[in-house]
């Protein structure tokens, strides 16, 4: 914010002052008692910048200048004498200061900040300091404690940073740059090993007894400098992440994290007085949550923020896999509470629960976001098996504790079925995978348990039914996955989960439409060339309805009761198409296959009027996506084909106008967030857009024969798709050859195709394609004649 109040006179003495910073930073050389006029001079001056116009009347001066020449010094010689460290060392920290109050609230002076390059200079101290320069050697051996003039310079230059950085965006864009970056994430972060440095501050650390004399006054200024630091990041990696340190950053947020799983148990209420316990309290938790966030969002940004997340060495004293990144981030998903003297602390629990909750929240979706990334997902394959253990078989410890989460989770302990269920699906992201998952880890019964369990809490909206609705997303997705594979498919139908899962579909659940959406997958993989499963589909005796006392419904009856009562097409689309392969399988059956008698039940089931209706309905509204209209035509056919009954009802389906379905806005509401994005795994055809004048469905197949003579190699309208449409018609006037009554409809369906048949016929003459055009050309012609 720009305040430039009126001009305010200087005092004689604070004129000198700005006068010998003149004078010193003009100087090539300068001693340890020419630090000290500088420490002296700049405190004099900090310590009087409370007037605005006072800073405005010296921001016109040359005090930023001198400054900025003097840090500028500082930075430069990182080998002083020991005699002069001390004097240099006040002389940063007060002038720190100087910058630090000039900028509060006063943009001019921010800008002078900026050009001079002082947060340059301070960063570059910063780093010094804390042993992350570019050429701080690699430290070994124990990290040095700070002193505590050396935690008070941090402090100072974290405070300078802030100021001058609040809602100023020539100073943010400049602080989103690595070399500012590395020394405010070296001052959050909490690790002990590997540093050369101990940490400036750790959450909970000031509810642990200690024998430090400077106890309270380290853990005020090291808190608070820890504070600010995480403010800045916060605010300067909101937009742009680019430049962001990953091998230092995530391990350093993620240390912030880990640090409060170790805190006490319970606080020192000697050391502690109630007032500063509360305020400590307050900044663990910004620390904790600041952190969370910013781990979230630049795991989601970066590959090699995932790469950073899932391999990392944390602590390389303990034996693998104890000592990765990942190994301490999923114990502590499964592990961490608030700690205890949370609530004995804060006058709020429930917000302190509250927000430890969303920490939580906040590490899973960034740990799940980890194998999203193809080389990642790959090496977490590798990287995690214990192969040295000949006794684990080879297995992925990951993938092992994973499933176990999903075997053993307790009530109430949804952070762990959610993390557990994303993360596999994005570790199963190729078939290789899907299959070792099913086979190797035997995934699908612990998922089949948990919708089983969980179904009736959905649907009847009981218990916790935000918390349910989230894991049954992850955990029907997680299926959905495996059933891509056609291998997979019998096993998951033998976990007996396609009764329970189908009731998702129930109206009470409507609201919950990625729900939804991912249950309909699932169960369009599992009727994909399954006999069995599609059976399933179609028996009403195996249906369960765990709401009320209602006839139990098959999922045939869900799915036709959905697709008539959704108005989003692209839900409708994927809705038909589990219909479509229910047909597809049971009419291809072969008829020696064991379930003959049931197949020929299930056949009969098929051939009712809603089959062919919702069938045709996806032909006339996917004008644009000849997949699905050509998947339509498919499953019309084989209905068709079936004799004569099935005959008419898709005859009478080709010819009926389609009921104009509502246009649904686009929102996140129907599509899952970046956490859930894993798990759209299933290959399925683009959403088609409502039509403005939806026809029959003979009608758009009219105007694809229409489309041959200028067919060309690269049309989404394929010549084969033009036989399956020819076979469709021939099928369907060979069905209803004999009833009289249905010369009306049959002549009609015959005035629509026949001169798109003659057309199309004409252009594409060779093959099984010419053939078919010619045969359901001729019987056209043929009943004409008749």
């Amino acid at each position: 914010m720009a305040v430039l109040g009126e001009a305010t006179p200087v005092p004689a003495e604070l004129q000198r002052a700005v006068e010998q910073l003149e004078e010193l930073s003009d100087r090539l050389e300068l001693r340890a008692a020419d630090w000290s006029g500088v420490s002296l001079a700049g405190r004099q001056i900090a310590n009087s910048l409370r007037s605005e116009g006072l800073r405005t009347t010296l921001g016109r001066t040359s005090l930023l200048s001198s400054s900025g020449r003097l840090l500028d010094n500082l930075a430069g010689e990182e080998g002083e004498e020991q005699d002069s460290r001390q004097e240099r060392l006040a002389a940063q920290t007060e002038l720190a200061r100087v910058v630090g109050n000039m900028c509060f609230e006063h943009d001019p002076n921010r800008q002078q900040t900026l050009d001079a390059g002082i947060l340059r200079y301070l960063a570059r101290l910063l780093s010094i300091l804390l042993g992350v320069s570019d050429d701080s050697a690699t430290h070994e051996g124990a990290a040095k404690v700070l002193s505590l003039k050396e935690l008070t310079f941090v402090r100072a230059a974290t405070g300078a940073m802030l100021n001058s950085s609040l809602k100023f965006d020539p100073v943010r864009r400049e602080l989103t740059r690595r070399e500012y970056l590395v020394p405010l994430l070296a001052i959050i972060n909490s690790r002990t090993v590997g540093k050369a440095t101990a940490p400036v501050y750790t959450t909970g650390s000031w509810a642990v007894e200690s024998a430090d004399s400077q106890r309270e006054q380290r853990l005020q200024i090291g808190s608070m400098a820890a504070g600010w630091a995480a403010n800045v990041l916060e605010d300067v990696l909101v937009e742009d992440k680019s430049d962001f340190p990953v091998d230092l950053g995530v391990p350093a947020l993620a240390s912030v994290i880990l640090a409060s799983a170790s805190s006490p148990s319970t606080p020192s209420s000697v050391l502690v007085p109630s007032d500063d316990a509360a305020d400590y309290l307050d900044t663990d938790i910004e620390l904790l949550t600041i952190s969370a966030s910013l781990l979230e969002g630049v795991v989601q940004n970066s590959d090699a923020a995932k790469s950073a997340i899932a391999f990392s060495t944390f602590d390389p004293s303990l034996p693998y896999p104890q000592r990765t990144l990942l190994h301490h981030l999923i114990d502590f998903i499964k592990t961490a509470r608030p700690p205890p003297y949370w609530s004995s602390v804060s006058d709020d629990p429930a917000r302190t629960e509250k927000a430890f909750s969303t920490i939580k929240a906040a590490v899973v979706r960034a740990v799940v976001e980890a194998p999203n990334s193809d080389e990642v997902m790959e090496r977490l394959w590798e990287d995690t098996k214990n192969g040295k253990d000949a006794a684990t078989g080879g297995k992925s410890w990951l993938v092992e504790e994973l499933v176990r989460w999903l075997e053993e989770a307790e009530e109430g302990r949804e952070d762990m079925l959610v993390c557990a269920s994303h993360m596999l699906a994005g570790l199963g992201r190729r078939d290789e995978h899907t299959l070792s998952l099913a086979r190797d880890y035997q995934l699908a019964s612990p998922l089949a348990r948990i919708v089983r369990d969980r179904v009736s809490g959905a649907v009847g909206k009981t218990g916790r039914p935000g918390e349910t609705t989230q894991v049954l997303f992850g955990v029907v997705s997680l299926l959905r996955h495996l059933a891509i594979p056609a291998a997979n498919r019998q096993v998951i139908g033998e976990t007996g989960v396609v009764p329970f899962v189908s009731q998702l579909l129930r109206k009470e659940l409507d609201v919950v439409q990625p729900l939804q959406l991912a249950t309909v997958g699932l169960l369009k993989q599992l009727a994909s060339g399954d006999v069995s499963n599609a059976l399933v589909m179609l028996d009403q005796d195996t249906a369960t309805d765990p709401s009320s006392a209602n006839t139990a419904t098959s999922t045939l009856d869900l799915l036709l009761s959905l697709s008539a009562r959704v108005d989003d097409l692209r839900f409708r689309s994927e809705t038909t198409r589990v219909v479509a392969n229910l047909v597809r399988t049971l009419f291809a059956a072969a008829s020696d296959n064991a379930a003959a008698e049931q197949v020929e039940v299930g056949r009969q089931k098929l051939t009712s009027r809603e089959v062919p209706g919702v069938l045709a309905g996806m032909v006339s509204t996917s004008e644009r996506y000849p997949v699905l209209v050509n998947e339509g035509v498919v499953g019309l056919t084989l209905l068709a084909g079936s004799g004569e009954e099935g005959a008419a009802l898709v005859l009478d389906a080709l010819l009926a106008s389609p009921t104009q379905p509502a246009t649904q806005p686009s929102s996140g509401d129907s599509d899952p967030s970046s956490a859930m994005s894993a798990l759209t795994t299933t290959a399925s055809a683009p959403p088609p857009p409502a039509t403005t004048t939806p026809s029959s469905a003979a009608f758009l197949l009219a105007t694809w024969l229409s489309s041959a003579p200028s067919s060309s190699p690269i049309s989404p309208i394929r010549p084969e798709m033009l036989a399956n449409v020819a076979s469709l018609v021939f099928a369907v006037l060979h069905g209803t050859a004999g009833p009289e009554e249905k010369e009306t409809k049959r002549s009609e369906l015959r005035r629509v195709v026949e001169e798109p048949l003659r057309i199309a016929a004409g252009v594409l003459t060779e093959g099984a394609v010419g053939e078919a055009l010619k045969r359901a050309l001729d019987l056209v012609e043929q009943d004409e004649q008749a």
